[in-house]
């Protein structure tokens, strides 16, 4: 076999290798999933427990207290921080990076089992669970309906979309909120109920005791055995009025005698609506191995069918999608990688004045771009604005080793070798350098892998793209730059005298005689250019201390979100005539083709939103997704200036504006201030409330206990409860009956189960005096002690089990690191 044939065999295997190569980049960038930021493991333990009726305080000494002190006997524990709001209490457990999460939470709950007798009796179970920043919503479905009403459009969205949706492939779960629920309403009449001699806690008892059909064993009839039971479910208002709840002598008092029976509604403790119209919505969150943007695509393909399924009952419409702006942002991204792909081609053929040798280096670029993708693959690195960014930066890497190989062979070929030996010879010679070149810029980017805390997490999948790409360009440089190299006759032209690219050798060659001028002047005045390399050096760290410093640069993703509350007690009529008036402010600074959808939503959450305690009926919240940066011509910044306009003319209006996205809850600066007494902490905030308000750049500065809510406290005389021969027991369950009210058993009509809720009339829990006067065990409340009026934190929060109020502040106008030395 001749040597020639030999060098094209070569060759060959060698193209083949980079096709395989190119093929398994390909191949990972279509298994590559997509989203805005890398997947990240907080070390973070959620606690949440109810205790319906308990103020702040109770919730505090009476759970919060006892389940901390669980909590801080489990390992590597760092730090504990609560929040004890009226009925519920919410811990968060804080891990050391990289300790095993789910040898975490079964810790916490062993140690919580522990303690579970110290717990109140009406407490609920502890609700345990990690932290996953994966499973806030990705998308908000609105769902509105002319010819459906509240209670039917919730039931249609909550029974049959719902389903459809929770079983598509990376969707984890699904939420709904808004339209009515119905609901069987026992209205208790204490004045009546005191006439009978019944108590609320008999009639809540009786009724409780018909929960359920009740098996009652089995018969054997002709050699087949049969099961029976007894149904005692309701099935109809009037079987619900003929319990019987207590006797009078020979006499059955029945439900009806001491209550009213209604087939009605829940109790609405909030009001939703979007662009003004009621409606209903439907939050999907992903699965934690699930992709943001695949599950999105699935998920509106979904709605395509149900809308053409659903046709002239309801209406759907996309409030939030996160794959949109993930998707701009991954693609203004990618854009510019292309764009410094091509502007690192035109800067090599600018100083090679050759497209055969431009095309030889920059064929480096997409080679070990794709090649990357594929590592990214096996790695379980996603494509992100992260992992993006890490090739964006390295592009203009990749060609450096190319050149210098290519130069090298260059230099060969000008000494008369032949096409392959110069290549062999040239590649051979740098080859070392180049690799020591290339493993000095990995040791600067690894390291990141082995940083602790969240920017070890975010910057890790930018540390394994520089590096991949940088170790798939050494090798392109060291086999496919010579490979082409001796395949090339022409590896350098030779120019016309005259022609443009002899001119541009001309300025070059002009540039090296300067250079070296300047080299042999730098050479010949050696203590002036190192004192000035060091004072130079010296300047550029001073001067670090005036370049802003920011977490995250704030993007234009179109969100604009307005919490707002009015002052404490402000009923929820009232706050939704106010949310009204916000919207129609909103409207009359932003034009209407720059609005999206608007959604509003007053009072308290449901669901998931209730169990961290979102809401009250003095707050509410609008959000406004506005069109896309590229359809608009307005930056949302003037916007939100204009929003804040007319907000600061609104009366008895505190707001709190986010433009991050609808779950970007932390503030940028915030002031912790420890003590034990709530009155001291409570001034003390508000003194550096004042202060902080002064500092420029500071926007809508909050405490975490300036909403102070009023309480009513009983206060039981013992002497008076020992002559009644009642306990503070009996009193306190006569009323959390009677005010809070109990969901005490179910009716069931069509395979369908609803709430039967008993309470004393509105008309009964309406002021301090009909609370007084109430009825219980046949004598007004104030018989057996006093009422006590005082106002109470809403929130009382506690970090390491040491109460702690929280100033803390937007920002407008200036960058964080400034404003934080300012504070």
């Amino acid at each position: 076999m001749s040597l020639s044939s030999l060098s094209v065999r070569r060759g060959i295997t060698f193209f083949m290798v980079f096709i395989a190569v190119l093929g398994v980049g390909f191949f990972g960038l279509t298994q590559l999933g997509i989203d805005l930021y890398p997947d990240m493991q907080l070390p973070m333990i959620f606690i949440v427990t109810q205790l319906e009726g308990a103020g702040s305080e109770e919730t505090e000494n009476l759970v919060t207290d006892v389940i901390e002190q669980a909590v801080a006997r489990v390992t590597n524990v760092k730090k504990i921080t609560s929040s004890s709001a009226p009925g519920m209490s919410f811990i968060i457990a804080e891990f050391s990076w990289g300790h095993d999460l789910d040898v975490a939470e079964t810790d916490i709950r062993r140690m919580i089992d522990m303690y579970e007798d110290y717990l109140p009796v009406d407490a609920s179970d502890p609700f345990v669970l990690a932290l996953d920043p994966s499973a806030q919503p990705v998308m908000f479905i609105t769902f509105s309906s002319n010819v459906l009403n509240d209670f039917d459009l919730r039931r249609v969205v909550e029974e049959e979309i719902e389903p459809l949706l929770t079983r598509l492939e990376g969707v984890g779960s699904s939420m709904t909120q808004g339209g009515l629920v119905r609901e069987i309403q026992v209205e208790i009449d204490p004045t009546r109920l005191s006439a009978m001699g019944v108590s609320m806690t008999q009639v809540v008892g009786a009724l409780s005791s018909v929960r359920t059909n009740q098996p009652a064993g089995a018969i054997d009839a002709g050699g087949m055995k049969i099961s029976v039971r007894v149904e005692a479910a309701y099935h109809s208002v009037e079987e619900v009025e003929q319990l019987v709840v207590g006797w009078q002598g020979d006499r059955a008092i029945l439900l009806r005698d001491v209550a009213e029976v209604f087939d009605g509604q829940r109790e609405q403790i909030s009001f939703s609506r979007v662009n003004g119209e009621s409606s209903v919505l439907l939050f999907v969150m992903r699965r934690s191995d699930a992709n943001t943007v695949n599950v999105c695509r699935v998920v509106r393909e979904e709605l395509t069918e149900i809308s053409q399924s659903y046709s002239g009952m309801l209406t759907s419409s996309i409030l939030w999608d996160q794959s949109e702006f993930i998707e701009d942002s991954i693609g203004n991204l990618a854009q510019t990688a292309v764009q410094a792909f091509f502007v690192a081609f035109l800067v090599l053929l600018f100083f090679l004045r050759s497209w055969r040798s431009s095309m030889i280096v920059g064929i480096a670029i997409p080679m070990s771009v794709i090649a990357t993708f594929g590592a990214m693959y096996f790695f379980d690195v996603d494509i992100n604005m992260i992992s993006l960014a890490g090739l964006a930066l390295a592009v203009g890497m990749l060609v450096d080793n190319s050149i210098v190989v290519l130069e090298s062979t260059f230099r060969h070929r000008q000494r008369g070798e032949g096409q392959a030996e110069a290549s062999v010879n040239g590649s051979r010679e740098v080859g070392m350098a180049i690799t020591a070149s290339t493993l000095t810029t990995l040791a600067v980017f690894l390291p990141i892998l082995f940083v602790p805390g969240i920017a070890g997490q975010l910057f890790r999948d930018m540390s394994l793209t520089i590096s991949f790409s940088l170790l798939v360009s050494l090798f392109v440089a060291l086999s496919l730059v010579p490979l082409l190299s001796s395949r090339t006759r022409k590896l350098v032209s030779v120019h016309r005298k005259g022609s443009l690219a002899a001119r541009l050798g001309g300025i070059l060659e002009g540039l090296e005689r300067v250079y070296g001028r300047t080299v042999t002047w730098t050479v010949g005045h050696k203590k002036l250019v190192i004192f000035s390399t060091i004072g130079l050096f010296i300047l550029s760290v001073m001067m670090l201390r005036f370049v802003d410093v920011e977490f995250f640069e704030e993007g234009d993703d179109g969100f604009v979100s307005i919490e707002f509350q009015r002052s404490v007690g402000t009923n929820l009529e009232a706050t939704d005539s106010t949310a009204w008036v916000l919207e129609d402010s909103i409207r009359s600074v932003i034009p209407e083709e720059d609005i999206q959808a608007i959604w509003t939503r007053c009072g308290e959450g449901e669901g998931v939103m209730a169990i961290f305690g979102s809401g009250a009926s003095n707050e509410g919240e609008v959000l406004v997704r506005l069109t896309r940066s590229s359809e608009r011509e307005t930056n949302m910044d003037i916007y939100v200036d204009r929003v804040r306009q007319v907000a600061d003319r609104m009366p008895d209006l505190d707001y709190t504006m986010r433009t991050q996205g609808p779950f970007d809850m932390t503030a940028p600066i915030e002031i912790q201030i420890y003590g034990d007494d709530l009155e001291e902490l409570h001034d003390f905030a508000e003194t550096m409330k004042a202060q902080l308000a002064t500092i420029p750049g500071t926007r809508e500065v909050t405490s975490s206990l300036e909403e102070q809510i009023p309480e009513l406290s009983f206060v039981p005389n013992p002497v008076l409860l020992s002559l009644r021969g009642v306990t503070p027991s009996q009193i306190a369950r006569e009323l959390t009956y009677g005010l809070m009210g109990t969901r005490a058993t179910v009716f069931r009509e069509g395979g369908e189960e609803y709430d039967v809720f008993v309470r004393f009339p509105e008309e009964y829990r309406d002021s301090r005096e009909e609370v007084e006067y109430a009825t219980i065990f046949g004598a007004p409340l104030n018989s057996y002690g006093h009422l006590r009026e005082r106002l109470i934190p809403n929130v009382i929060t506690r970090i390491n089990q040491a109460r702690v109020a929280t100033v803390s502040c937007a920002l407008r106008g200036r960058a964080l690191g400034s404003v934080a030395a300012d504070v």
